[in-house]
């Protein structure tokens, strides 16, 4: 993802972030971003304070669609302001695979160790076979869950596309080194 060409982490490949900076006040500025929402028929969201929710429309949206969470401020000792975006999925989707993840793990560890304990005491255990199960299983997961962020890849390049299009109508937007 170009956006995100300089966070290589784990966490960034789930769930891509990015910083933008704009010589606006943020409530202009998100205003703006929510009155071109109206006018936006591929994208839709909604506005809670400071923070912008971006999601594709409901008649495009499948179970691997993208959110684009949007928060906006003046951090201290700056003289612009500061566009925050997190992209990832809805959080019922981002809570499953949490829990696939973590269920799947405590099996095969907790399992495996068993399995391992009844090996060395008896010299046989059909626990043992959990472990190489639950390396399958958690390597089908990430393919499958890769799979999905495949599929949704263009949403989420539409819902940038429309934030940095929406921004760049009021002001010049500048991308924001952050380590």
């Amino acid at each position: 993802m170009p956006f995100n060409r300089l966070n290589h982490s784990v966490l960034g490949e789930i769930r891509p972030r990015f910083h933008l900076k704009i010589p606006v006040d943020p409530e202009v500025a998100i205003t703006h971003v929510e009155q071109t929402l109206y006018n936006e028929k591929l994208v839709s969201g909604e506005r809670s304070d400071q923070l912008l929710f971006l999601r594709t429309p409901s008649w495009e949206r499948h179970y691997w669609s993208p959110e684009m969470t949007v928060r906006m401020e003046v951090e201290e000792y700056t003289d612009y302001t500061t566009v925050s975006c997190l992209v990832g999925p809805r959080q019922a989707v981002w809570a499953l695979w949490a829990f696939i993840y973590s269920a799947i793990l405590l099996i095969t560890v907790f399992g495996g160790i068993f399995g391992l304990v009844q090996y060395n005491q008896q010299g046989s255990s059909p626990w043992i076979w959990i472990i190489p199960i639950g390396v399958v299983l958690l390597s089908s997961a990430f393919i499958a869950s890769k799979f999905g962020q495949r599929k949704g890849r263009d949403q989420m390049l539409h819902l940038v596309s429309f934030l940095y299009h929406s921004l760049d109508e009021i002001t010049e937007v500048e991308r924001l080194e952050r380590r």
